[in-house]
């Protein structure tokens, strides 16, 4: 047995929220409840820390295999449990990317010598090509949890449909980044009063929301599962909110930077402000803020 003492115990399901221990037995928890005594069990002294359920991030780079000099799959795997995430899915950007059944498999065996649980999408499209559709019926049954092409837009709408329909077919989840290249011009800063002080003109939120608008109404037409990856712009808030409403099976995630940080940050720390899709202005996080507190964003 193991006995967690004196911690702050949260449960977003039941919202219990209280200092407590935690009794735990063949890797289930029997009991929580203050002052717990159990002898012979290990203890571990929980004081001034958060026990909750594992938290899930299901958007991760992990790199390997092919990038292994910016992470690995075993160092990922340690940074995600000290942050206390026990499930995680790796992207498909790998080298080779993950289009086949056997890179894959082989990708998930070494995933699965690791402490918490990861999973991982396939691509879309063969080798991120953006056309050739990936055999999904295989890379199901070799792992993949969903496909994505993850950083690269699916610009052909032609393509996404049919993707989108086999994804139906298949009960899949389809994970996209949404942004127009033709509406971009300098990738991680946003186009506005920042970047024309920096002398660039920026990524538009338009090259967002209107793929964001197009892509929803396929899903819309499929009713085939289809998640935004990190939205940044208030409109795409707007967008996905109107798309649920319609009937759409649409979902969509935004990072902690996106809703704490502006596109200010670029003048203040520099480089490191630049991200993809990029920060923003206070009134899209006012707007991204409401869309996580009425579930739109989830």
């Amino acid at each position: 047995m193991i006995l967690i003492k004196n911690g702050r115990v949260i449960d977003p399901k039941t919202g219990f929220d209280q200092v407590a221990d935690v009794l735990i037995q063949d890797k289930k928890i029997i009991r929580i409840a203050k002052d717990l005594e159990e002898e012979d069990a290990e203890i571990i002294d929980a004081s001034n820390l958060i026990v909750a359920p594992g938290l899930i991030d299901i958007h991760v780079h992990f790199r390997e295999p092919g990038q292994t000099h910016k992470e690995t799959i075993h160092t990922g795997a340690l940074s995600a449990a000290r942050g206390g995430f026990t499930t995680v899915v790796m992207m498909a950007n790998t080298k080779p990317i993950l289009s086949s059944p056997e890179v894959l498999a082989e990708t998930l065996k070494l995933a699965n010598e690791e402490k918490i649980h990861i999973k991982s999408v396939a691509s879309i499209t063969k080798d991120f090509d953006g056309q050739h559709l990936t055999d999904f019926d295989t890379l199901l049954a070799a792992g993949a949890v969903g496909f994505s092409d993850d950083g690269i837009p699916l610009s052909d709408s032609g393509v996404l449909h049919e993707a989108l329909k086999k994804a139906k077919k298949t009960d899949s989840l389809l994970s996209i980044h949404e942004e127009d290249p033709n509406l971009v011009d300098t990738l991680g800063i946003n186009e506005g009063e920042v970047a024309h002080q920096c002398g660039l003109t920026g990524a538009t939120k338009v090259a967002e929301y209107s793929m964001i608008a197009r892509d929803a109404m396929l899903a819309l037409d499929t009713q085939a599962r289809l998640h935004i990856q990190h939205l940044s712009a208030g409109e795409s808030v707007d967008v996905v909110r109107f798309a649920q409403k319609m009937g759409a099976k649409v979902s969509a995630e935004v990072t902690p930077q996106h809703f704490s940080l502006t596109e200010q940050a670029v003048l203040e720390i520099g480089t490191n402000a630049k991200l993809n899709p990029p920060l923003r202005q206070t009134k899209d996080i006012a707007k991204i803020l409401e869309g996580l507190k009425d579930n739109t964003i989830v």
